[in-house]
């Protein structure tokens, strides 16, 4: 089946696609216009945005552009970190419908870890129950910010985003996630553009007449994580879902899970914005 036409169920019964299109630091309109016309005219239908990235009326106005009936585009987006107060989270909620042109957002994430998480988790629970948001879910967090949550919260996270990747395999992570079937979701996926610069991943480019972002990509999906790859350029966005005529062997695996652990991006245990 294309990776394309593949759902993973949440925990509350909801369904989303494996593949999406991330829209990170695309700024320009007439790049994320490019960018999600090009997604959605090859067959995704799932866009990832947030707050944080300033593009989410661009964003709207693209998916509305295309014609797909709202109930058929999967869109998550994220409350930044300056707005985890419950009040703040509220107030965002709205803001975020308004700049999207929507009137429910499919999954919407507590972005990173700050101290105020909990009131910002009260507050997306009350969206579920207004009917404003359909799903609720974390990023960037790890083992112990998932134990506190799940102590308090009524309405169980349905996903954790976090930095994932054939350098960064966050093995205990993953694991709670899976035994408290919270899916995961891999950002991040092609080592933030430095799948290039990986020995294996050159190996297996060659071995299979892929690219090395397409190994990462096909990684992410026999290990069962929704993938939002990024990209501004129609040919590829098109070649990062171009994965169905391969796959990847018991020794391609092993070979890597040879590659050198190295996170790329901030840690949730320590970070400072």
């Amino acid at each position: 089946m294309s990776i394309l036409k593949k759902d993973i169920k949440f925990n509350n019964g909801l369904n989303i696609p494996q593949m999406g299109l991330g829209t990170y630091q695309l700024k320009e309109k007439d790049e994320i216009f490019e960018a999600v016309q090009a997604a959605i005219e090859a067959g995704y239908r799932h866009i990832d945005t947030a707050m944080i990235y300033k593009n989410q009326k661009a964003v709207g106005e693209a998916i509305k552009s295309t014609r797909v009936k709202r109930e058929d585009i999967f869109i998550t987006s994220k409350i930044w970190n300056s707005s985890h107060a419950y009040e703040d989270t509220k107030k965002e909620i709205d803001v975020i419908l308004n700049e999207l042109g929507i009137e429910y957002i499919d999954l919407l994430l507590i972005h990173w870890p700050t101290p105020k998480r909990l009131e910002c988790w009260k507050a997306l629970e009350e969206a579920v129950i207004e009917g404003k948001v359909k799903s609720i879910g974390v990023s960037n967090f790890l083992v112990e910010h998932l134990e506190e949550l799940l102590k308090v919260a009524k309405i169980k996270p349905v996903i954790n985003q976090f930095e994932l990747h054939p350098a960064l395999t966050c093995k205990e992570l993953v694991d709670y996630c899976k035994k408290h079937e919270i899916v995961v979701e891999s950002w991040g996926t092609l080592i933030r553009g430095k799948c290039f610069e990986v020995e294996q991943l050159n190996q297996l480019a060659k071995k299979y007449n892929k690219s090395e972002a397409q190994i990462c990509l096909k990684w992410a999906e026999l290990n069962d994580y929704v993938i939002i790859p990024k990209s501004s350029k129609k040919q590829r966005v098109i070649e990062n879902a171009n994965i169905d005529d391969f796959t990847l062997t018991k020794e391609d695996l092993d070979l890597i899970a040879t590659i050198k652990e190295q996170r790329d991006g901030p840690d949730p245990s320590n970070f400072n914005f």
